[in-house]
């Protein structure tokens, strides 16, 4: 497969952040939403109560809402390796355990224009009660590549939101890069969905 799932990982000592907030429309968004000029400015998230000597930041952070938070080092590089095709971009502040806004620019990239993907013959899992046309939990998941546009690096597949996909190029680019926060796994051999 050309596409690769991602996950957040969380070294010892680099922050949690709890869900995004002063975002209306969060809800609607995290369905795919376009916000484009209704993203509010003041949006922020809090680094995780629970866990108060995790202060580090990384490239990419894990938080509640399950949205791809990137450090500005990562939005840039995202924009140099012209990946953001089907993407919003929009700066997020995050507070550290003290309330007070680190200095580090972070940035929310929103996928939009989710493909629906999912070759659902070869794919085992439980649809959802609430929105049957996507998975609540997958065994066995399989993608239909051809349904999705060559020029697309980082999406959500229709079917399963719940993860963030990346094309394989990109994702060999992100591995030298050095970048910090995300694993990568082939689709065939994943498990923990």
């Amino acid at each position: 497969m050309n596409s690769m799932i991602s996950r957040v990982t969380l070294p010892n000592g680099i922050c949690n952040l709890g869900a995004i907030q002063n975002v209306p429309d969060w809800a609607r968004m995290m369905g795919g939403a376009p916000q484009t000029g209704k993203f509010p400015a003041e949006a922020q998230f809090k680094m995780d109560p629970d866990r108060p000597k995790d202060v580090k930041l990384a490239d990419v952070i894990e938080n509640m809402t399950s949205f791809l938070v990137v450090s500005e080092r990562m939005r840039d590089f995202f924009v140099k390796e012209n990946a953001l095709k089907n993407n919003e971009v929009f700066e997020v502040a995050i507070l550290n355990h003290k309330g007070r806004r680190e200095q580090a620019k972070y940035f929310v990239i929103h996928q939009i224009n989710r493909p629906k993907c999912v070759d659902e013959a070869q794919t085992l899992g439980t649809k959802s009660a609430l929105a049957p046309d996507e998975y609540q939990a997958l065994s066995k998941l399989v993608l239909d590549e051809s349904k999705i546009d060559p020029e697309v690096a980082i999406f959500r597949p229709a079917e399963f939101p719940m993860r963030i996909f990346f094309k394989r190029d990109l994702v060999d680019k992100i591995v030298k890069s050095g970048m910090t926060g995300l694993k990568f796994y082939e689709i065939e051999s994943y498990t923990a969905f």
